[in-house]
């Protein structure tokens, strides 16, 4: 058995979606080809979804797939902008992914050009004398930097001057960096125009100061003809990002607007599948592959499926939740458990993950019921309290009687009770004060995750 579900190694820009598109998403794949292939101005297109939503595995499968199954000319460049928030200025991390990715010919020599710019247009720090310092500036530019000058001297007006100047030289150099641009993204006799597509990843993850200085970076740079920016990036989180570096009062959104031109999502289904959530194939898929014992995984399948909606889960999330039930003790057993311990069990480990908060509450004895039915999103329509609306689910009406049978709360028919009571005890004489405290010993006592592992 496997604690984790099994990771699929991708080799960058030779692995495309192939044959095994579990989520369905080669579909997506060839739309984003077709539209940065055929429109010329510059793009800047936001992959925009939840984190855990599998924008990566995307991103990375379609770097490949582009000119391999797609029918693609343009040059594909993969930047995780997480791993090189490291340094000061993105330019140098950009220009570096793009020259590993550009052919032996005349063009990289265009390239090496554009690379002795960027690093001379990495702005170094602006370090101004014994007054800044112990004012407690250290890097002083614009406003601040007049307003010391005002206090200062000779001296302050002189490296006032000096930033100026450097400022003047940075223009000319952000020119000679667009025309060398131009020169790899043009056609000539020897070859046709070509493309450069430069895929951004995991940018909601950066130092707010280095996110955004990537975004400056894209609008004010690579603003050139036939070049496009893909950004994985959960807009939300990005926005976030802008109030925290300006405040809570900017309007992060309009602010987005100015760098980004276009944004795209992942489907919610498998294509192909009736519409089948993606959480759910990869629930399949991986719990097959991680050696879940199908009596536990079918229970968890069914749950899944009715709370995928209401409770927001995703790839990650599902990931977790194997990795929960892979942790039970008595694992091989739970099979044969009668249906009511099974459910719960699979309840509580869905509550671990989703909603620790919950969780807790269900072993506190303040969990309600409405707080189960808020989770799964299960509504009078759809449960027993309306079974002639045309909505009415079998399987809500499962969960919510079985939440309630345990809290010794709501109104049950005698047929009704006597199922939820058969739940635990084939003679219907189990005491429901005694389930949840049994389970927590026997089941959520001893193990715990206090990290990621992968």
């Amino acid at each position: 058995m496997k604690l984790h579900p099994p990771q699929v190694e991708l080799n960058l820009y030779e692995d495309g979606f192939g044959t095994d598109d579990l989520l369905g998403r080669r579909s997506s794949g060839r739309q984003l080809s077709e539209l940065l292939e055929r429109i010329e101005d510059p793009v800047v297109l936001a992959l925009d979804g939840p984190w855990g939503s599998g924008k990566t595995h995307f991103l990375r499968r379609w770097v490949g797939a582009h000119s391999s199954e797609n029918g693609g000319h343009a040059t594909t460049v993969y930047f995780d902008a997480f791993s090189n928030d490291y340094l000061d200025d993105p330019l140098i991390g950009l220009t570096g992914a793009i020259g590993e990715r550009l052919p032996s010919n005349p063009k990289k020599n265009h390239w090496k050009k554009a690379k002795t710019v960027a690093f001379k247009l990495a702005r170094p720090a602006l370090r101004i004398g014994a007054a800044a310092a112990t004012s407690g500036l250290t890097e002083v530019t614009g406003p601040v930097l007049d307003a010391i000058i005002e206090t200062g001297g000779k001296e302050m007006e002189n490296a006032a001057e000096a930033f100026w100047k450097r400022e003047d030289g940075r223009r000319a150099a952000m020119h000679q960096f667009r025309e060398a641009l131009k020169q790899i993204t043009s056609s000539s006799d020897s070859d046709e125009t070509k493309p450069l597509i430069v895929v951004i990843d995991e940018l909601d993850r950066c130092r707010p100061d280095y996110a955004l200085s990537v975004l400056e970076v894209v609008k004010h740079f690579f603003a050139v003809p036939r070049v496009h920016f893909v950004l994985g990036v959960n807009l939300e989180a990005l926005a976030h990002i802008v109030r925290t570096r300006y405040g809570v009062g900017v309007d992060a959104n309009d602010y987005l607007k100015r760098f980004i031109t276009i944004s795209m999502q992942l489907p919610n289904f498998v294509e192909g599948q009736e519409g089948k959530r993606p959480e759910l194939k990869y629930f399949e898929r991986s719990a097959e592959h991680m050696g879940i014992e199908k009596g536990l995984s079918d229970v968890a399948k069914n749950q899944l499926d009715l709370a995928v909606g209401s409770a927001k889960i995703s790839l990650r999330d599902v990931e977790r939740i194997l990795t929960r039930l892979a942790l039970l003790p008595k694992r091989n057993e739970i099979g044969n458990f009668l249906w009511g311990w099974k459910e719960l069990i699979v309840s509580l480990v869905l509550l671990q993950v989703m909603r620790p908060t919950l969780f807790e509450a269900a072993f506190g004895g303040t969990i309600k019921v409405a707080d189960i039915n808020d989770f799964y999103g299960i509504s009078p329509e759809i449960s027993h309290e309306a079974r002639g609306s045309g909505k009415y689910s079998y399987y809500a009406y499962l969960i919510h009687g079985l939440w309630s049978f345990v809290l010794n709360t709501g109104k049950f028919s005698d047929k009704d009770r006597e199922q939820f009571s058969k739940a635990f005890d084939q003679f219907g004489l189990r005491e429901t004060d005694q389930i949840l405290s049994r389970l927590q010993r026997d089941f959520f006592s001893t193990f715990e995750i206090l990290a990621e592992t992968h």
